[in-house]
């Protein structure tokens, strides 16, 4: 099994909003990177605590967060995420998928939701260090 790259305390997030699956909300989206700029984690948030599909965005997020932290390429997650019957993801995690993956690798998404802020430890937005989250434990798994 390959190491785990552990993301810094401190690290750039963007946060963004995708709609997806016809609900009435979107779903907010924080991914967090890695110095050299790598995406290694991923947040997903949308829906009311308790409800089904929050608990699946976000354990979906855990997943793809420890998938990227151990070497699994966007690409690779992406060409195995579940579609439907003209490309388009079948969940919100493929969603995401495609909106991380490289250009050309994915169905085209609708580019108009532009990228809100980045969270800092401080709470402030802008660029800065970010909170740590629960995907920082040294060699851990969370499970």
């Amino acid at each position: 099994m390959t190491n785990r790259r552990v993301l810094p305390q401190r690290r750039r997030a963007e946060t963004f909003e995708i709609a997806w699956g016809g609900f009435d909300r979107c779903f907010a989206v924080t991914l967090g990177f890695y110095p050299d700029g790598a995406v290694g984690e991923v947040f997903i948030t949308g829906g009311k605590s308790g409800q089904e599909i929050e608990a699946i965005a976000r354990d979906g997020a855990v997943a793809v967060s420890l998938a990227l932290q151990y070497g699994a390429p966007i690409d690779s997650l992406v060409s195995a995420i579940t579609r439907d019957e003209r490309g388009n993801p079948s969940s919100i995690i493929g969603a995401v998928l495609d909106r991380l993956a490289p250009q050309g690798s994915q169905t085209p998404l609708d580019e108009s939701q532009p990228v809100r802020s980045e969270r800092r430890a401080d709470g402030a937005t802008g660029r800065g260090p970010v909170a740590s989250s629960p995907t920082d434990h040294q060699g851990e798994s969370n499970g």
